[in-house]
Formats: structure tokens, C-alpha cells, sequence
């Protein structure tokens, strides 16, 4: 079985001390900097440097110390493809264009699954909205069904 790993980056300032959580039990495994604040994430956004746990921190732990986690985290990941698997039909059913779908077709796993570069907060966001609004609106369509001749 594969070992399985958390990576979080240190988005606001470089890795030093007490500017990133030491739980017990759970200090990082390797922490790198970088020499400058560089993009990562398919240039989602810019990190100063990266740390990596053996364990998930908490969500109390990522906000305390302006951490970002990574998309390839296993539970990001988990969280991202049950989110996949409701967007994907949801893009296909209201005509999203390929070019602007935050999924596509795995087909070794028969289902869809996040794009690449999409950020776990924009598939987030579109899962809350197809969830909101199943059939999204048509610009040009009349509030009111169309009137039959002869009624």
C-alpha cells in the first residue's frame, strides 16, 4: 500500500520557527523552503515553502498558521472526487462548454473526476451551486412558457 502523506504550504512567509504547527505525534517529516515566493499548485497560487505530515493537520492548525493544503492530499482528494462525480453530470446537463468545465472524463474510473489546475475551492463552489440550482437559466428564455396560437 502506498504511504500516504499531507503536504501544506506556507503561503504568507517563508518556513521558520513557530510559523507552522508541531502537533504530537505528528511533527512535519520534511520541511522545505524556497528562495523565493513561487507559484505551485499548476500556478494556483504562490508559496514561500512546503511542509510535509505524516498525519492530516486540523482545520484549526491550517487557519492558525495561514496554511494552504495541497490538492494531492488524500483527503483533498477524496473530498475533490465526490465533488467531481456530482459536477461532472451537472456541467454535461447544463451544456458547459469543455473549455470552461472544472471536470472531465476519467475513463479508467468510468466516472468524472477534478481537471487539471482546477483549485479545490472553485470545485467547491460550483458543487455548492449545482446542488443550489440544478438546471442553470438560460439567457433568452421567457420567464413565461410560450402562448399557443388560438387560446
Amino acid at each position: 500500500m502506498e504511504q500516504e502523506f499531507y503536504c501544506y504550504y506556507s503561503t504568507q512567509r517563508p518556513v521558520d520557527i513557530g510559523t507552522f504547527p508541531k502537533p504530537p505525534g505528528n511533527a512535519p517529516t520534511e520541511i522545505c523552503n524556497f528562495d523565493e515566493r513561487i507559484p505551485v499548485e499548476h500556478e494556483a497560487f504562490s508559496a514561500w515553502g512546503v511542509l510535509t505530515y505524516a498525519k492530516p493537520l486540523t482545520e484549526k492548525e491550517i487557519s492558525d498558521y495561514e496554511l494552504r493544503p495541497s490538492r494531492y492530499n488524500p483527503d483533498v482528494r477524496r473530498t475533490m472526487a465526490e465533488q467531481a462525480s456530482f459536477v461532472g453530470p451537472w456541467e454535461e446537463r447544463n451544456g458547459i462548454p469543455a473549455d470552461k468545465r472544472l471536470t472531465r472524463w476519467d475513463v479508467n474510473a468510468e466516472t468524472f473526476a477534478p481537471a487539471d489546475g482546477v483549485r479545490p475551492e472553485q470545485l467547491a463552489e460550483h458543487y455548492r451551486l449545482a446542488k443550489k440550482f440544478p438546471r442553470i437559466p438560460r439567457q433568452g428564455r421567457s420567464k413565461d412558457p410560450p402562448q399557443r396560437e388560438g387560446r
